[in-house]
């Protein structure tokens, strides 16, 4: 039984932060680190995402659930992939036999993490698509949900309760226009994911929302936080908008600083006027 669940935003491949863990951490079978899309380990479909699940699994013993993102192919078309039931989410997942310590969310959900409700929604747009394209890399076409999927995602969670919402990307009146990359063509950009995920969010109630995909850590707006390097227990998170939600919106201490509001005059009004 996972004990201890961690969140951290994309690796695309790079795991150096596990090695900052502490070795208790490292160490523990009841510790689970959840990836916010683009863990980067079904990128190329062969021997090196092997080679990387082999290096993980062997070097720590915490348990890994991904949520897709949009540089990584879906797990159900990865070889050798199963969806089982997982008593520690209480809900399916995908998981390969070799690497029982890896476990992939389906791209939307409810599952049970530790005591809270939490939906899982995978899936964005790649905005280096056409270089991927143009100089031979990978790049899958099914990145983001389908319209069918759109409107089964939406019949199975709206008028639904939860705790938290774990995303890759997020809705659209939150994008965190500032961090968008330089050089590329926002009109050839795609935003269904997020567009959709604009919508989805008035169909049923949360109180967190945690995605990655921008490649920073901060928050966007009251109960909304992006990760990227950081990792945090997701206790501590909920605990901290709780706290918040209480003080009437008077506590804004230090993760007032991590936010690219900080500046604003009317900084973080309650968490429900979104």
């Amino acid at each position: 039984m996972i004990k201890h669940w961690l969140l951290t935003g994309d690796c695309h491949g790079n795991f150096t932060k596990f090695k900052n863990y502490d070795k208790s951490v490292q160490q523990d079978e009841k510790t689970a680190v959840i990836i916010l899309g683009d863990a980067g380990l079904n990128w190329s479909l062969d021997e090196n995402d092997s080679h990387m699940k082999n290096f993980l699994s062997k070097r720590y013993k915490f348990r890994i659930y991904c949520v897709r993102g949009n540089h990584e192919a879906r797990p159900q078309d990865v070889p050798g992939m199963e969806l089982v039931f997982d008593e520690d989410v209480e809900g399916e997942v995908y998981v390969q036999k070799k690497w029982p310590n890896i476990k992939y969310f389906k791209d939307w959900g409810i599952y049970r993490i530790g005591k809270f409700k939490v939906a899982v929604i995978g899936g964005a747009y790649s905005v280096d698509k056409w270089y991927r394209l143009e100089n031979g890399y990978r790049w899958y076409d099914n990145e983001q949900l389908s319209e069918e999927e759109m409107l089964q995602c939406t019949a199975d969670l709206t008028n639904e309760e939860v705790d938290i919402v774990l995303s890759h990307t997020c809705p659209i009146n939150w994008e965190p226009t500032d961090l968008f990359l330089n050089g590329i063509d926002q009109s050839r950009v795609d935003k269904s994911m997020e567009l959709f995920l604009e919508e989805l969010g008035q169909c049923f109630k949360w109180t967190v929302w945690c995605f990655g995909h921008y490649h920073a850590d901060r928050l966007e707006r009251p109960g909304v936080e992006q990760f990227f390097n950081d990792t945090e227990d997701i206790k501590a998170v909920w605990e901290r908008w709780i706290d918040y939600l209480k003080s009437d919106g008077e506590q804004l201490d230090w993760w007032l600083s991590k936010s690219p509001m900080f500046y604003a005059d009317d900084v973080f009004p309650t968490i429900f006027e979104r």
